[in-house]
């Protein structure tokens, strides 16, 4: 049986190297590159393990799901960000939803629908508000009711 060690370095003939160390707070094994760049950094801590790596690339893939979930997840991206989704995409927000765009706002859809629950909508344009239709109608629907996708008509049929 070998005896506990305090750490231990591997250089491998790929040039890699595995760096192995423990530590009070932490364990931690470090994979550096053939140029001594850090590749991946795995830190295992009473809390949990913690994981820190780069690249050019960085590539996950399921075969039916991945599923992030912390108390904060943040997403950055320098130049462009692109959520593609072959079905549906569904967002739901507990709290308020803010969106500033330094750019243009366009929406694209079949239909496009909205729907305040509880409050009012309102538009405000420094400039010109063009609406263009075959037909606008203004208090259109004598009796208004929601939405039948809206959380409005949902909780209406549960009750």
């Amino acid at each position: 049986m070998e005896a506990p060690r305090e750490g231990a370095d591997v250089t491998l003939t790929s040039g890699r190297r595995y760096e192995i160390t423990a530590g009070g707070a932490a364990d931690r094994l470090v994979i550096r590159g053939r140029r001594g760049e850090v590749v991946l950094r795995i830190e295992v801590t009473d809390a949990g393990p913690v994981l820190s790596f780069s690249g050019a690339e960085l590539e996950l893939s399921g075969a039916r799901r991945i599923a992030l979930a912390a108390p904060e997840v943040e997403v950055r991206a320098d130049h462009a960000l692109t959520l593609a989704s072959g079905g549906s995409l569904h967002e739901h927000v507990t709290g308020d939803r803010h969106a500033t765009i330094g750019g243009t706002a366009r929406t694209e859809a079949a239909a496009v629908a909205v729907q305040a629950s509880e409050g009012h909508v309102e538009v405000l344009a420094m400039r010109k508000i063009a609406l263009d239709a075959e037909r606008i109608g203004l208090n259109d629907n004598p009796t208004p009711e929601p939405f039948p996708w809206s959380r409005l008509a949902r909780d209406a049929e549960d009750d």
